[in-house]
């Protein structure tokens, strides 16, 4: 097969400015073109419109490349640069919504009142929005510059707080005394002089908090992670005073009332509803499920006589013991995360869930050959595939490109998401420039299998991001402006919260699976090392499987940062956010959530976690009800909007056969492929044959729509 695309290259650290100046300066001369040749008498959408939404789609993929490299770029030069460009595209994005004679032809186009496609009245409207919330039609041209210069200001701040995040390598030494109880971890940490360094990476800080037995080791840890990036501090108390000042200046009464219109969600209250009656009905269960790891404190302090448990407190849960206890729980239910790793190496589950999804949409995926990707990955780690549509008229017909860039290394982004680096959209001669699009994770690499395995919760993980990969490949639009995932957040997320559901089926658990030992014969042998005189089974165990099954459950954690993000951002004062201790109203909120009581020697000691959610900048402001969080800690995850969506999908159309080919094609058509070219709730409704309500994912979560 000949890819009719050929692969992006990767900007050398020398053009990253020059390209991005070149991609700024089209849509500077777009723009003057349009104003010098139409006036409004004669704006329509085609000479006004349609110009500057063709000059956008043809200068996304340079520049999304670019932006790219600030989150996985091992060089640091490359960064530096990326972050000078992001600055240039701030000012010139800045300059071009100053202009009033812009905004004058859009507004004469939109009063013409043409007949549109849905799709380019939503391009319309989305162009005017972006003016009006500039400040035309409510400010003076000399306020709007001041607005626009705040706007910016922002973006540098969200750069700051996001790049510190990104370089942020420091962890804590132990003594290999200390992490007695991890076994398998410990040869991530290597051993200089007796101790060793772990590093805060979500995965190593897991391994302490779940592992450690040394009740200190992981206060230590939980403290001593939690104090990092506190020169975020500053940068968060600025980008909220900034935001709240902007959006007051446009006449709206908070920035969460400014973001929510852009959103499903369209109100403060209606948000913060949402959210007190989801919490209500669900505090019964968390309250049972959080007696229950108390118990298992009791009675493990109880059979304990070491000195290191004696001034342990049996009828107080600490944050940091959570996830020990909550161990101890699965293990005595004979849920060992370890052992079920050992079925699900990262070689063995990629190929695995990419044939789960062309089975089910009918999609082939090719592995490109290292060699052939010369210029095109910006590190070895990095896979490409190309992904090719065998629906189509019964030949296969090309969609786009997957990447994967799957493993923790320094300076990489932290967390995982899905990245965009071309978005698709129709070009002028009627044909389609085709999608490119990265699941960038941070999952360990090393083991002391020396083979990359998941747990179960990792898995979920990578099958949501894949998710987005799938939004993003599959989106037919004609514009990048609502191509794959760019869509309102509180929807977005929706796709992929559902397709998390595959990861908890008897089936699909069983088709993803291989013992590791399979992949290589010295796996085994050392295997065999501590496990004399066995051969494990080729796949995962049907009682591993149904133990993994019954083990679904929920973590709280999320409401602590919905709540905390909406109530930041929903002050309607400077004065009132200048009073405002944020780091200690998260750490209420997440004890609240969590119904825990931690002991601490000083609120210091609580630490600063919010300063680690570069979401809460960037993106995701007032937009955490609707965002999901994988909880590596329990195999749990949490929703809110998202998961309301998500459950109505699935139960509406998957849930009597989840394999079932003209669902499968029935979801694609009628959710992934629009992109966020429509009204989503519209869409939704369409496609669910009723309006969403909670009342699917309340019977998900073992309610009845009354809350019983």
């Amino acid at each position: 097969m000949t890819n009719v695309q050929p692969l992006q290259l990767v900007p050398r650290s020398e053009d990253i400015i020059p390209i991005t100046e070149r991609a700024l300066l089209r849509r500077r001369s777009v723009a003057d073109d349009v104003v010098q040749s139409v006036t409004p008498l004669a704006a329509c959408f085609h000479n006004v419109v349609l110009p500057l939404a063709e000059v956008e789609n043809d200068v996304q993929g340079d520049l999304a490349m670019v932006t790219m490299l600030r989150w996985a770029s091992p060089e640091q030069e490359s960064r530096r640069l990326v972050e000078q460009a992001l600055v240039l595209f701030g000012k010139v994005e800045a300059e071009l919504l100053a202009r009033e004679d812009l905004y004058r032809l859009l507004k004469a186009v939109q009063d013409k009142g043409e007949t549109l496609d849905f799709e380019s009245q939503k391009l319309l409207n989305s162009y005017i929005l972006d003016y009006t919330r500039a400040g035309h039609g409510k400010l003076d041209p000399p306020m709007i510059e001041y607005y626009l210069e705040k706007r910016n200001l922002i973006d540098k701040l969200r750069s700051q707080f996001n790049q510190n995040i990104r370089d942020d390598e420091s962890g804590e030494w132990f003594t290999t005394d200390e992490l007695d109880g991890l076994s398998k971890e410990l040869d991530r940490y290597p051993d200089h002089e007796g101790k060793r360094f772990v590093p805060f990476k979500r995965a190593d800080m897991q391994a302490v908090r779940r592992y450690a037995r040394n009740p200190t080791t992981r206060r230590r840890m939980y403290v001593a992670s939690g104090k990092r990036l506190q020169q975020n501090k500053q940068l968060f108390k600025d980008t909220l005073c900034l935001r709240q000042e902007i959006a007051q200046l446009l006449g709206y009464d908070s920035h969460a009332a400014f973001r929510l219109e852009k959103r499903v969600a369209k109100s403060v209250p209606w948000v913060n509803g949402f959210l007190r009656d989801l919490r209500d009905r669900l505090v019964p269960s968390a309250k049972r499920e959080m007696d229950q790891i108390l118990a298992k404190k009791k009675s493990y302090l109880a059979g304990q006589t070491d000195e290191m448990y004696q001034k342990e407190d049996p009828t107080t849960m600490m944050a940091w013991d959570v996830d020990y206890y909550s161990r101890l729980i699965e293990e005595e239910q004979h849920i060992d995360e370890e052992a079920i790793s050992e079925f699900f190496p990262i070689p063995h589950v990629i190929p695995a869930m990419l044939d789960i999804l062309s089975s089910f949409l009918g999609l082939e995926f090719h592995r490109i050959p290292h060699d052939q990707l010369d210029g095109a990955i910006w590190h070895d780690d990095v896979q490409v595939w190309d992904v090719w549509d065998g629906e189509v008229h019964e030949r296969e017909t090309f969609l786009g490109y997957l990447y994967l860039d799957l493993f923790t290394r320094p300076n990489k982004y932290k967390g995982n998401q899905n990245v965009n680096i071309q978005c698709g959209f129709e070009k002028r001669d009627g044909g389609r420039n085709y999608p490119a699009t990265i699941l960038m994770c941070s999952f360990p690499s090393l083991t002391s299998s020396s083979c990359a395995l998941l747990k179960h919760s990792e898995l979920v993980t990578l099958f949501h991001e894949l998710g987005h990969g799938m939004h993003d490949l599959l989106s037919k639009t004609k514009y990048i402006r609502f191509h794959g995932t760019r869509s309102p957040p509180d929807f977005v997320e929706a796709p992929s919260v559902m397709l998390e559901n595959w990861c908890w089926m008897r089936d699909e658990l069983k088709r993803m699976s291989l013992h590791f030992t399979r992949l290589n014969p010295a796996y085994l042998e050392k295997w065999q090392v501590t496990n004399p005189g066995r051969f494990p089974p080729e796949k995962i165990p049907d009682e591993m499987v149904e133990k993994i099954r019954k083990s679904r459950s929920l973590n709280r954690s999320l409401y602590a940062v919905a709540q905390f993000d909406m109530a930041v951002h929903s002050s309607t004062s400077r004065e009132q956010l200048l009073r405002l201790d944020e780091t200690k109203l998260f750490n209420d909120l997440a004890d609240e959530a969590k119904l825990i009581t931690s002991s601490f020697e000083s609120e210091e000691d609580r630490g600063y976690r919010h300063l680690h959610f570069g979401h809460l900048v960037s993106g995701y402001d007032a937009g955490y009800y609707g965002y999901p969080w994988h909880s590596i800690a329990n195999r749990h995850y949490t929703w809110v909007s998202a998961h309301v969506f998500a459950a109505e999908m699935f139960q509406a159309i998957f849930a009597e056969d989840p394999r079932s080919r003209e669902a499968w094609i029935r979801y694609r058509k009628g959710i992934l492929e629009y992109g966020g070219s429509r009204d989503e709730l519209s869409m939704l409704e369409e496609f669910l044959g009723h309006a969403p309500s909670a009342d699917a994912l309340l019977r998900e979560l073992g309610h009845d729509s009354t809350g019983a």
